[in-house]
């Protein structure tokens, strides 16, 4: 059987934190829980009316902290027209934290593992975070840095 579920957590790894706060044994997670994606809906710029605008690296900088990837070398801001209701934005797309469970992550969850622990493992086994997926948005000129730092939580590293 597949079962997806729906739990509030500011990232994929708090999922695993918790479901044991909410009372799953760690051996039940270990033996059922294959992956957790976290997401957000940004706002996507509209197309008609986005223009280009420099980047700014400080806030660049913040946005793929602790990553060390270097600014696109053009990015777009919002103007807004008739078809956004001059908001500059038309529809949302949304941004991806997906965190698989290896089994060096699984051995990690036990009743004293700490969020903390489990987060840098995922993140040296490749999980990307939800500011450094929406990153990947504001490079290909889809939506704004304010708006990725708007919707995704601080990177916790």
């Amino acid at each position: 059987h597949l079962v997806l579920s729906t739990l509030h957590t500011n990232d994929a790894p708090s999922a695993i934190t918790r479901l044991m706060e909410l009372g799953i044994p760690p051996y039940l997670i270990r033996a059922t829980v294959l992956g957790i994606m976290a997401q957000r809906l940004a706002r996507t710029l509209c197309p008609g009316c986005k223009e280009p605008a420099e980047v700014d690296e400080q806030a660049w900088h913040s946005l793929v902290r602790p990553w060390k990837a270097p600014p696109p070398k053009q990015i777009f801001q919002p103007v807004g027209c008739l078809d956004c209701r001059n908001t500059g934005y038309l529809g949302r797309a949304g941004v991806y934290e997906i965190l698989k469970l290896s089994d060096n992550l699984t051995r990690r969850i036990t009743e004293k593992c700490e969020l903390e622990e489990l987060r840098v493992q995922a993140y040296k086994e490749g999980m990307k975070s939800l500011r450094l997926s929406g990153a990947q948005k504001v490079a290909v000129g889809d939506t704004t840095i304010e708006e990725i730092l708007r919707v995704t939580p601080e990177s916790q590293r």
